[in-house]
């Protein structure tokens, strides 16, 4: 008996240190399967969504631009290595606040009373798991504009703001609110557009295994 209960123990400790084994390498199998993914932006996924705000409630109007050209775009395994070197043309035409004669308003009476009126331009200066720093250009001013990061499965997220003085556009927002005036009051009467305007970006990441 004494016989058999040796063998089964050394039996036990042979399975034992075999899954133990087997767990190792299971373990370095997913993580060579990590090292081997990288993510790749999907072309013209990009959306830039812009909210602007009237009245004294801070009312907020939205729009997108139809055309947002990026270029540098790599295939990496981390924000850094694909947007680190990417920048971006936007050209101020394509505005589209789903209202076609405010679009033309926002266009003749804002963009078109800038410096430099046909396009927004920009390039990645930053990117890292949690905050993305662009180099924007509008009105002949170059600023960096800081947005948060956040992911979902495969869809990017940033947010941020611009501050209109940043930009010496205040002026050109005072000229875009006198041709929407009554439209911009509110329920004290008082017409007002805020000198602050919101931005959402999206893209989309797939991850790309090898």
């Amino acid at each position: 008996m004494k016989r058999y209960a040796i063998i089964l123990g050394a039996a036990i400790a042979f399975m034992t240190a075999c899954d133990t084994k087997s767990g190792g390498n299971h373990e370095e199998a997913q993580e060579k399967a990590a090292a081997d993914c990288q993510l790749s932006y999907a072309e013209n996924s990009i959306n830039v969504k812009w909210t602007a705000y009237k009245t004294s409630e801070r009312v907020g109007v939205s729009g997108t631009f139809d055309t947002v050209l990026v270029s540098g775009v790599n295939q990496a395994s981390d924000l850094a290595g694909v947007f680190g070197s990417a920048s971006f043309n936007i050209p101020t035409s394509s505005v589209n606040s789903a209202n076609t004669g405010r679009d033309e308003k926002i266009f003749k009476h804002f963009f078109s009373t800038m410096v430099e009126t046909a396009e927004l331009s920009g390039k990645v200066l930053e990117a890292t798991d949690s905050e993305l720093k662009v180099l924007l250009t509008m009105n002949g001013v170059t600023d960096t504009v800081p947005f948060s990061v956040s992911r979902t499965d495969s869809l990017l997220s940033l947010e941020g703001k611009i501050e209109l003085a940043d930009y010496q556009a205040v002026a050109n927002a005072d000229s875009l609110n006198k041709v929407c005036f009554d439209l911009h009051k509110g329920a004290d009467g008082v017409s007002k557009l805020w000198p602050d305007v919101k931005l959402e970006i999206s893209a989309v990441l797939n991850e790309v295994c090898e």
